[in-house]
């Protein structure tokens, strides 16, 4: 009944009451402004990662494109005599480059949306499976705000004989 009474009430409201209203109402609109600011940083940092799984995808491609059949014997040549070969994806003069061993030369790291990425290609040979596959890891590793991040991708070039 008395609830009644204040609903139907002619008085108007105080300030007190008005100011602890707005006072939870901005608590709540801060609550919910968090949530969008999470989910703003969550969406670019997936945004980031998308980009440098592309990067190792074309990478991958890359490397299964650039090894023909004369490219696929002279790379597996040089794995058999070095192991412990590792190669770095580049971009020089527009294009792609792959350096073995550390012997970049003035390229730059693949830059997507002001974000480098740094391309390391890890290639793991197996006595069973090197005549026709050479495995190969696809390392990316990029900074954002003096954080590290990195991905990996799995893939393999095949010999021409096999296609």
């Amino acid at each position: 009944m008395k609830f009644f009474k204040v609903l139907s009430s002619n008085k108007g409201l105080t300030l007190i009451e008005v100011l602890v209203s707005l006072t939870i109402l901005s608590l709540i609109l801060l609550g919910i402004m968090n949530f969008f600011n999470q989910a703003y940083s969550f969406t670019n940092s997936n945004q980031k990662k998308t980009a440098a799984i592309n990067v190792a995808r074309n990478a991958l491609t890359y490397m299964e494109q650039s090894s023909g059949n004369n490219s696929f014997i002279a790379l597996r040549d040089r794995l058999e005599k070095n192991p412990a070969t590792e190669g770095t994806l580049r971009i020089c003069d527009n294009s792609y480059q792959v350096f073995w061993n550390d012997e970049v030369q003035g390229c730059e790291p693949i830059t997507i949306n002001n974000v480098a990425y740094n391309v390391t290609i890890v290639p793991s040979l197996d006595e069973n499976n090197t005549a026709y596959f050479i495995p190969l890891t696809v390392e990316v590793a990029w900074t954002v705000k003096q954080h590290d991040y990195t991905t990996s991708m799995e893939g393999a070039i095949k010999s021409e004989d096999l296609r």
